[in-house]
């Protein structure tokens, strides 16, 4: 395996971020049975190396012998581990492994390998690079179609499956651009994450574009029975990882499923103060403070995005009371 240039790089300065020249010097006789950063250079030992002149060093052994895999893998996993009697914590790995996934290579945490990434990014729940266990700042949108029920009811599940199927494809589409997961679905709706840099500024931005192209979207579904109306509700906070994402239990997860379902107008979307505070000025001009929900302060837009008239004011004033 041979990195491109850039990505070559950034292990480079992902190593000599994290280690000392000493920890580098570690790595390598770890993974090569010996290495010292001056033998490899010819100079003399007196002679203080930088961490990343040892780091790039480190590389261009492992790339001459074919053991980049293994320094991928050994740098995982030597995350929150002891080098040289010093507990490391790898700042920048899952961005670093994010990278590698687009350029098809990704670390496998179940098998322990670095593989060839045999799906599609925008597949791996984990963005390749979050890990059992362990909490990350995460944005978590819940979403449903509103009045499914009725709808089965009075056009059957046949037909409304239809509308399900393409509307997983319509949200798909849209989360591809903004590097967001479905983590969980249910027919008429499910969980929506998105993680790492600006998550809750992509998160609103989403679901901004999702309900203001919902019109589009039942003009062009072939066989829709009627046109349907969505409910949104997004949180972040902190939220402890699993592969199987439909088994995580989370009071943010929780928090954006209740506001969605009992803060939140059809055709409207509805944030938590997390989210409102991360967006910039423009986007959040969107949302007004909506009041007090499970104790914390939410924000809403006050019209629904998707053009349609709400509901008479007085049927919704009974409904959010």
């Amino acid at each position: 395996m041979v990195l491109e240039p850039a990505l070559r790089n950034d292990l480079v300065e992902l190593i000599a971020a994290n280690f000392r020249t000493d920890e580098v010097n570690e790595l390598g006789t770890l993974l090569l049975g010996s290495f010292d950063s001056n033998a490899v250079l010819g100079t003399k030992n007196h002679i203080s190396l930088s961490s990343r002149k040892s780091a790039k060093t480190l590389v261009d052994l492992c790339e001459q012998s074919a053991q980049i895999p293994s320094l991928l893998k050994l740098v995982v996993e030597v995350d929150d581990t002891v080098v040289h009697g010093r507990s490391v914590k790898v700042d920048g790995l899952e961005g670093f492994l994010g990278k590698l996934l687009r350029a098809g290579i990704r670390y496998d945490f179940r098998t322990r390998r670095v593989i060839t990434a045999c799906k599609e990014p925008g597949e791996l729940a984990n963005w390749g690079c979050l890990r059992d266990g362990r909490d990350y700042d995460v944005s978590i949108m819940s979403l449903d179609i509103e009045g499914n029920s009725a709808l089965v009811r009075r056009h059957g599940i046949k037909r409304m499956e239809k509308v399900y199927y393409h509307l997983w494809g319509f949200l798909r589409e849209k989360l591809a651009v903004v590097d967001g997961r479905i983590w969980s679905w249910a027919g008429d709706g499910g969980l929506i994450a998105f993680a790492m840099k600006n998550h809750a500024r992509r998160a609103a931005r989403f679901a901004v574009e999702v309900q203001s192209t919902m019109p589009l979207f039942n003009l062009t579904v072939e066989g829709s029975p009627t046109d349907i109306a969505l409910r949104i509700g997004c949180a972040a906070g902190k939220v402890k990882f699993k592969s199987d994402t439909g088994k995580i239990v989370s009071d943010v997860i929780n928090y954006a499923a209740h506001l969605e379902k009992k803060g939140t107008r059809p055709g409207c979307v509805s944030i938590s103060r997390s989210v409102y505070h991360a967006l910039p000025s423009r986007l959040g001009s969107l949302f007004h403070y909506g009041g007090m929900f499970e104790e914390q302060d939410y924000y809403t837009t006050l019209r629904r995005l998707d053009g349609l008239l709400l509901d008479d004011a007085s049927e919704s004033e009974e409904r959010f009371a």
